[in-house]
């Protein structure tokens, strides 16, 4: 399985409503005909908060300005599935459409795309350990 991460960051000039109500009805709706096919899963997180650096005991996290506005995340059954997509996004009437459709909505020269391979544990039950196994002490 691989999973493609996509930070995304809105065009300047908009809001983030703007920016979230295009990608959804506009966006979306273009991968969803070309690529859906090739996708285990496709989810978009947005921006709630941010917080970052040290941690400190009684306070956690303090807030951290972040610029991206929204984590896209695909999944992939497989690298050539993967490969398909990227194929598919060369074709120069879809490529087009993708590109002249995120000039609408994105600052695409801060578009960041990280390609994971994917390592499912399970759930997890509490620090370091997961469902079904015992620690040391129990």
């Amino acid at each position: 399985m691989i999973k493609v991460m996509w930070l995304l960051k809105r065009k300047s000039g908009i809001t983030l409503e703007q920016f979230r109500e295009h990608y959804e009805r506009s966006h979306v709706a273009m991968a969803h005909k070309y690529i859906g096919h090739l996708l285990t899963s496709y989810v978009r997180n947005y921006k709630v908060e941010t917080a970052g650096g040290p941690y400190f005991e009684n306070e956690g996290f303090a807030p951290f300005e972040w610029d991206y506005d929204v984590i896209t995340e695909w999944v992939c059954p497989s690298q050539e599935a993967f490969d398909e997509i990227m194929n598919i996004f060369l074709d120069p009437e879809v490529g087009k459409e993708f590109y002249e459709d995120e000039f609408n909505f994105m600052d695409r020269d801060r578009t960041i795309m990280f390609k994971c391979e994917a390592v499912d544990t399970g759930t997890g039950d509490g620090w370091g350990t997961l469902k079904g196994r015992r620690s040391a002490s129990g």
